[in-house]
């Protein structure tokens, strides 16, 4: 997993005309595969009159990355493929992209077909730009009323940010995000400071 990865910068829609075709390219930057669905569901509406809606998204980075593409009634891996391939090609991720292509009588063949969908994604990224985001993990820590104190100002001096702080009968929660490896010294130090009493726990993971 990465500590970072580039996101398209905006929400754009371009139009690429092949021969007598009409491609129409939106994208959009995701943090599931959920909200891309959403994202494809509602170009797909938009456009429902085009001869194929065409998707490619992938998100998060490395081995745990999720990618997708559908040729959506296209010849095989002549359309989603070849988007994708253009995502991956700009190191770009958390990212879906839907072309929309109006057929307008002249056949491009397998070769013009994955030129002219590869293009259309590289047009649209190219117009969105792309964006620096850094990962952050959303961690609970639990502990007793004496180390509420503590763990409050070490979460600050380590620049973390706090989001909720939760009293109860035992003591305390207090939900934070903050940088993976800024979190491993954070820990570190709470443990020393605390006798090894607070209680660490992994909500989630997301990029900001």
């Amino acid at each position: 997993m990465n500590n970072y990865i580039c996101k398209p910068a905006s929400s754009v829609e371009i139009i690429n005309k092949v021969k007598d075709s009409k491609f129409i390219a939106n994208i959009a930057c995701v943090d599931s595969k959920k909200s891309a669905e959403i994202f494809v569901k509602k170009i797909s509406k938009k456009y429902h009159d085009a001869t194929h809606n065409v998707v490619a998204y992938k998100i998060g980075s490395g081995d745990e990355a999720i990618k997708y593409a559908n040729d959506d009634g296209e010849p095989a891996r002549s359309s989603g493929p070849p988007i994708l391939q253009a995502i991956e090609g700009r190191d770009i991720s958390n990212i879906v992209i839907v072309v929309s292509r109006y057929f307008g009588g002249t056949k491009l063949g397998i070769g013009g077909l994955i030129r002219a969908y590869g293009d259309t994604a590289k047009m649209v990224m190219e117009k969105a730009g792309k964006k620096k985001s850094v990962l952050y993990f959303k961690i609970m820590a639990s502990g007793n009323y004496d180390q509420i104190g503590i763990i409050m100002a070490q979460i600050e001096s380590y620049n973390g940010k706090i989001l909720s702080t939760v009293y109860n009968s035992n003591g305390g929660k207090i939900t934070f995000i903050i940088n993976p490896e800024i979190f491993i010294k954070l820990k570190e130090s709470l443990i020393e400071d605390t006798g090894n009493k607070v209680k660490f726990t992994k909500i989630s993971q997301s990029y900001y």
